[in-house]
């Protein structure tokens, strides 16, 4: 069975890392061999959707419980593909004698439980599965230099979040007598709104923890970018999205819509439209932060942030566009994220730094990199022809259909920012003036190019042809009992709005062709050195820069500076007042004094069995 082999091959890549503990040569390559079979049996999984296994745990009556699903084989081949490609890049990337040991050891970890909870059947598989995949994480990525701060606060939002989940997980069990996914679906449909709303809450919160929603995300952009550059594309690429992956699973296979549409607070205002408006300002928020940012994989991982609040305001929309473009928008992001922090790494590993004020004009150096950085930010930007495209059209035409301009204009404002924020990115690396010191740097090696290569056509592809994932993503839907969206290869048919995306690629390789012949019939012109020019009537030195890094949007941030004095920094000094003092008043209840403690949790009892009585 290959869903044995898949959860049985993290285990042989664990004991390799064990018998080759201090021999990093031998151990990264067995390590790569066996993560490429891994990925081959994830590919071929699909001949096997719908099987599944159990195992009883010795020391109590309960068992771990796995099945092969649309969306669980969907999430397997990013997973599978991603992880291969990091340790690809790994190889080379890091030096034997710098390499941490532990590595393969955590990852093979890390990786088992990310498939665990992808295959998981029942909410103890998942629950099991979901801390063995948090616990890794941590040490995961504390590979780095001065990871221990931001590693360590990761892990007290993972534990926050395993905790809400442990509680979810009570409630449903004491509630409803088990744990299976399809069982407590079916109990649910004669639940109360008020326990449908406490279920929705606690398992949401937890969940959105792991998805890095907003305010429940100051975790991420330290804790990913301060590890090594390769652990920062796996991290935002796939780690983060096994939370979009929960919020689909309970949303729609465990609560399901028909449940989902009891949920309104006010007057119309449901559950699906708030957790939209959240949504909407995790893309503005981490989004315009991201402009701010002078750290190539900081500023990137601040965009993976808003990145997911596009996924999830795709699935609270509630329809059959919606969703597929919030799912659709999961495989884009890993691919196009992934591309920019490998080409990121590449151009670290021959400069050393990723500190965007000491780059620039490397274009010529690198071109691969350069190029891989451009595709990669272009499908983050959401610009034709490359796939983030697709998946945000999908998202924009469907909350104008539902008639929800607020919701569009600001996932609009959202694509706004990130075109800022990207061409900040590139312009710092690769445009612009060569420092003097890296006169001399070469192409990164070819081993470093084969993920960028990869990828570049993956995101191309996608984007001509997004019918290959949407096919897929159609048949998730169908057996989550969702509408299914109607898709064609190059896009969307005509009953939800047309988009061809054949025409526009074609439109744009036209465009590229025209511009071409402009130039080739364009005066005679002759390629002089980057000093050989002058600017504001000033000859150019190595001393008298022509572009500029530091500060790149100086202009734009005088105009908002006086608004986010206003609001944000005002509103920040609230909370932080508002939790001083709340402390200060919860710090009083720890009197020292058992008889207290011993009232405080009869109280609780008391309050417990009395809430529990009314939902029951």
């Amino acid at each position: 069975m290959y869903l044995k082999t898949i959860l049985l091959l993290p285990a042989i890549t664990f004991l390799i890392s064990l018998l080759f503990y201090k021999t990093e040569s031998v151990k990264k390559y067995l390590n790569l061999i066996v993560y490429g079979i891994l990925f081959y049996y994830g590919i071929i999984l699909y001949k096997q959707i719908g099987t599944n296994f159990g195992y009883n745990l010795n020391f109590s009556s309960l068992s771990v419980n796995f099945n092969v699903t649309y969306l669980g084989y969907f999430f397997t081949l990013m997973i599978t593909g991603l992880t291969f490609l990091t340790v690809l890049f790994y190889l080379k990337f890091m030096k034997d004698e710098n390499a941490p040991r532990d590595f393969y050891i955590w990852l093979a970890i890390k990786t088992f439980g990310m498939l665990g909870v992808v295959f998981a059947s029942d909410l103890f598989t998942f629950f099991l599965m979901w801390e063995v995949m948090s616990w890794s994480t941590y040490f995961v990525m504390r590979k780095g230099e001065n990871t221990q701060e931001s590693s360590f606060k990761y892990l007290i939002y993972a534990v926050s979040s395993g905790m809400l989940l442990l509680v979810g997980l009570t409630i449903t069990y004491n509630t409803f007598g088990t744990f299976d996914f399809a069982q407590i679906h079916n109990a649910l449909s004669g639940a109360s709104v008020s326990l449908l709303f406490l279920l929705a809450v606690i398992f949401i919160g937890s969940f959105a923890i792991e998805s890095a929603v907003f305010p429940l995300h100051s975790w991420l952009p330290d804790s990913y970018s301060n590890t090594f550059s390769p652990i920062t594309s796996y991290l935002t690429g796939i780690s983060t999205r096994i939370g979009v992956f929960a919020i689909i699973i309970f949303l729609f296979n465990i609560i399901g819509m028909e449940n989902i549409n009891k949920l309104v607070i006010f007057k119309g205002i449901s559950l699906m439209y708030i957790l939209g408006l959240i949504s909407a300002i995790t893309i503005i928020i981490p989004t315009f932060t991201a402009l701010e940012q002078y750290d190539a994989k900081k500023l990137v991982t601040w965009h993976g942030i808003g990145q997911g609040g596009y996924m999830i305001l795709g699935l609270a929309s509630g329809t059959a566009l919606g969703i597929a473009g919030g799912i659709f928008h999961i495989v884009n992001h890993l691919t196009y994220v992934s591309l920019i922090l490998f080409s990121v790494a590449a151009v670290e590993y021959r400069t050393g730094t990723t500190n965007l004020n000491k780059l620039g004009g490397l274009i010529k150096k690198m071109p691969i990199e350069f190029l891989g950085l451009l595709i990669g930010i272009i499908a983050l930007a959401g610009i034709p022809p490359m796939n983030g495209f697709v998946s945000k059209w999908m998202i924009y035409k469907t909350l104008i259909l539902t008639g929800h301009p607020i919701l569009a204009i600001a996932a609009v404002i959202g694509t706004l920012g990130t075109i800022l924020s990207v061409y900040k990115l590139i312009h710092n690396i690769f445009l612009g003036q060569l420092p003097p010191e890296y006169n001399n740097i070469k192409e990164a090696p070819f081993i470093l190019q084969i993920p960028i290569i990869v990828l570049m056509i993956v995101v191309y592809v996608l984007g001509v042809y997004p019918g290959i994932a949407l096919s897929l993503i159609a048949k998730i839907q169908s057996a989550l009992n969702l509408p299914a969206v109607n898709y064609t290869l190059h896009g969307v048919s005509k009953e939800v709005g047309e988009l061809n995306m054949n025409v526009i690629n074609l439109v744009f390789l036209g465009g590229i062709i025209v511009a071409y012949l402009i130039y080739l019939l364009g005066n005679k012109r002759r390629h002089v050195s980057q000093y050989n020019n002058y600017a504001a009537g000033h000859f150019l030195t190595e001393k008298t820069k022509y572009n500029f890094n530091y500060k790149f949007y100086a202009a734009l941030d005088h105009v908002i500076s006086p608004w986010k004095k206003r609001i944000i920094e005002r509103t920040e000094k609230a909370i932080i007042s508002f939790t001083e003092n709340f402390g200060e008043y919860f710090r009083r209840i720890y009197t020292g004094n058992l008889n207290t403690y011993t009232m405080y949790i009869l109280t609780a009892f008391v309050i417990s069995i009395i809430i529990l009585k009314e939902l029951l």
